[in-house]
C-alpha cells in the first residue's frame, strides 16, 4: 500500500516522504527506515515505532515500552492508522501526519493537503515560539515546487506570470506618473522662477515707479492750483458769488493741504517704526525633515513694530508667502513642504536687519505677529489705542509701507545711486536690498485716500497701495492705527485696498499675553 508520511515538527519538518512496502521502523537509530536525527527539542528512542500492512491496512506498533506513541494525541500500543491521522512519537517527540496516498497521487499532494500541511507546519512554529506567517509561506512555496501535481504546477506558475506581469504594470505606472508629476513640478518650479526681475525689467519698473510717483505729484499740485485760481476768480467777481461757494473751495483746498501736512507728520513720527520685510522660502521633498530647498523664492513687504521687546505686526500671508502664488499652492497639494528660509526685517537708517521669528498667525484675518531677534538702537513702535479706534466710512486715512517694495525705494533715490546699485545687485535681490539700506534708502512712503466702506472683518479705502504694501498700518487722520493693509483690487491707480481691522491684531496679540 501507498503511503505518505508528512513531517510536521522535529529535524525534518517541512519533508514529505513517500513510501510503498509492507514494513516501516522509525526511531533514532540509525537502522530505522526513517531515522530522526537529535535536535535537542524532540527526542526520540533508536527503535521506537514500526508501521506495517496487514488486511490491506497499515497498523502502528509501539516498539519501545519506556515511551509511549500517540495517534490524535492518544498514546497507544498499537492502532489501524486512517488518513490523515497524526502521529507523534513520545510526548515531546517530533509529529507526522499519516496519508494514504492514491495511485494517481502516489508521489504528489493534492492543492487541499498542500495547503493543511503548511497551515500543519505554522502551527506548529507558532507553539515554539518562531514565525508562524513566515514558516506558513515556506512550506506552500516548499511543497508547490516538490510535490504539487503537474497541473497545479502549471497553473502556479500562470498565475506567477500574472502577479509578475501585474506588479510590472503597477511599477511602470507608478513611474510614468511620478515622472509626469515631477515634471509638472518643474514647470510650476520654472514657472515661480519666472517672475524673478532681471536688471532690465528692474530698471524699467524703477522709472515707471518714478514717472508714477512725479505724476501723483503734479496731480495733486494740478488741483491745489486750480482751486487756487477759483478762489482768485471769484474774489474778483465779488458779489455775484455766493458765500457758500467760496466756503467750499476752501474748505477743500484746507482739505487737501491738511492730508499733505498729515502724511508728513506721520512719516515723521512714525516712519522709523514701518520695516521693509525680505524673505525667501522653498519647497522640500517629500519625506524630507531637515535642510533647506533647493531653490529659493524671495519677496518683500511691510510690517511695523508696536512693542518696545521687539514685536511687529504683519500679515499671515508673508510668513506664508506660498500662499500668495496658485503654481506655490499647487505644488504644495501635490505633497511638498513649504519652508520659510529667511524673513528679515530693515528699518530706516538701519543698515543692519533684524532676524524676525514668527510668533503667531491669526485663523480670523491676515494677520501675523513676529519676533524681531534685536530691535535696531532709535526705533520706537507705533501706540496702539485701546479700545480699537473704529474708522469712519469718508475719514481719511493715510497708508504708510512700502509698494512696489525696491522698485519703488529705487524710483525716489538719485539716478547715479540707481545705476551704481543696479550695476552692483548680484544674482538675487538680497544684496540690492542691502546695499539700498546701506545707502539709508530705506523709507517708507505714505499714501492717502478715504474710506469707501466698513464691513466686518475688512475696511475698504481708495488710498493707492499695490504689492509690497501688505502689513503695511493704516492711519486715520487723528493718527491712530486703525487697519493693517492686506489686500489691493484693481491696479495701483485707483482701485481700493482692503485691510484688517487693528482690533483683530489687538486681541491675537492678547492671545499670547
Amino acid at each position: 500500500m501507498k503511503f505518505a508520511l508528512v513531517h510536521i515538527s522535529g529535524k525534518r519538518q517541512g519533508q514529505t516522504q513517500y513510501f510503498d512496502c509492507t514494513r516501516l521502523s522509525l526511531g533514532s537509530g540509525h537502522d530505522n527506515d526513517v531515522v530522526f536525527p537529535d535536535d535537542g527539542r524532540h527526542p526520540t528512542v533508536p527503535q521506537h515505532v514500526e508501521l506495517y500492512e496487514a488486511d490491506c491496512q497499515i497498523h502502528l506498533r509501539n516498539l519501545d515500552p519506556n515511551v509511549t506513541t500517540l495517534v490524535n494525541h492518544n498514546p497507544l500500543v498499537e492502532a489501524t492508522l486512517q488518513d490523515q491521522d497524526l502521529l507523534q512519537l513520545g510526548p515531546m517527540g517530533p509529529k507526522l501526519r499519516f496519508r494514504i496516498q492514491a495511485e494517481e497521487y502516489a508521489a504528489c499532494k493534492r492543492s487541499r493537503e498542500i495547503w493543511r500541511d503548511a497551515m500543519d507546519v505554522a502551527a506548529e512554529a507558532k507553539t515554539e515560539g518562531r514565525g508562524s506567517w513566515r514558516s506558513f509561506v515556506g512550506q506552500l512555496v516548499y511543497d508547490l515546487r516538490r510535490h504539487a501535481t503537474r497541473p497545479i504546477k502549471m497553473m502556479m506558475a500562470a498565475l506567477f506570470i500574472l502577479v509578475i506581469g501585474g506588479l510590472g504594470g503597477m511599477a511602470y505606472y507608478f513611474y510614468s506618473t511620478e515622472t509626469t508629476h515631477e515634471q509638472h513640478i518643474a514647470a510650476l518650479l520654472k514657472e515661480l522662477e519666472s517672475a524673478r526681475l532681471t536688471q532690465a525689467e528692474l530698471e524699467q519698473r524703477t522709472q515707471e515707479e518714478r514717472a508714477r510717483m512725479a505724476d501723483a505729484l503734479t496731480t495733486r499740485q494740478t488741483e491745489i492750483d486750480r482751486l487756487v485760481a477759483m478762489l482768485e476768480e471769484q474774489h474778483r467777481q465779488g458779489s455775484r458769488v455766493s458765500p457758500e461757494e467760496v466756503r467750499l473751495l476752501k474748505r477743500r483746498l484746507q482739505e487737501l493741504e491738511s492730508e499733505r501736512t498729515s502724511a508728513q507728520s506721520l512719516i515723521k513720527r512714525y516712519g522709523h517704526s514701518v520695516c521693509l520685510l525680505y524673505g525667501t522660502y522653498g519647497f522640500l521633498q517629500k519625506g524630507q525633515t531637515t535642510g533647506d530647498p533647493g531653490t529659493l523664492f524671495e519677496y518683500t513687504g511691510t510690517a511695523f513694530l508696536v512693542d518696545e521687546s521687539g514685536l511687529i505686526i504683519t500679515n499671515r500671508h508673508l510668513v506664508e508667502p506660498w500662499t500668495m502664488d496658485p503654481s506655490g499652492m499647487e505644488i504644495v497639494q501635490s505633497g511638498f513642504q513649504p519652508k520659510l528660509v529667511t524673513l528679515l526685517a530693515y528699518f530706516p537708517d538701519n543698515p543692519e536687519p533684524s532676524q524676525v521669528m514668527v510668533v503667531r498667525k491669526s485663523e480670523e484675518g491676515d494677520l501675523a505677529l513676529g519676533q524681531l531677534a534685536m530691535v535696531p538702537e532709535g526705533v520706537r513702535p507705533i501706540p496702539l489705542r485701546t479700545p480699537a479706534p473704529l474708522g469712519i466710512v469718508g475719514e481719511a486715512v493715510v497708508v504708510l509701507g512700502y509698494p512696489v517694495g525696491v522698485e519703488g525705494l529705487l524710483a525716489r533715490m538719485k539716478r547715479e545711486t540707481v545705476d551704481a546699485l543696479l550695476k552692483n545687485r548680484g544674482p538675487g535681490m538680497e544684496r540690492l536690498v542691502r546695499n539700498i539700506a546701506e545707502q539709508h534708502g530705506i523709507r517708507p512712503l505714505a499714501t492717502q485716500g478715504h474710506i469707501g466702506d466698513i464691513v466686518p472683518g475688512r475696511v475698504v479705502y481708495d488710498a493707492q497701495t499695490t504689492g509690497g504694501s501688505s502689513g503695511s498700518p493704516v492711519f486715520n487722520i487723528a493718527g491712530d492705527v486703525i487697519a493693517v493693509n492686506s489686500a489691493y483690487l484693481g491696479p495701483f491707480r485707483g482701485g481700493a485696498g482692503f485691510g484688517v481691522p487693528i482690533s483683530q491684531a489687538l486681541t491675537l496679540i492678547s492671545e499670547g499675553s
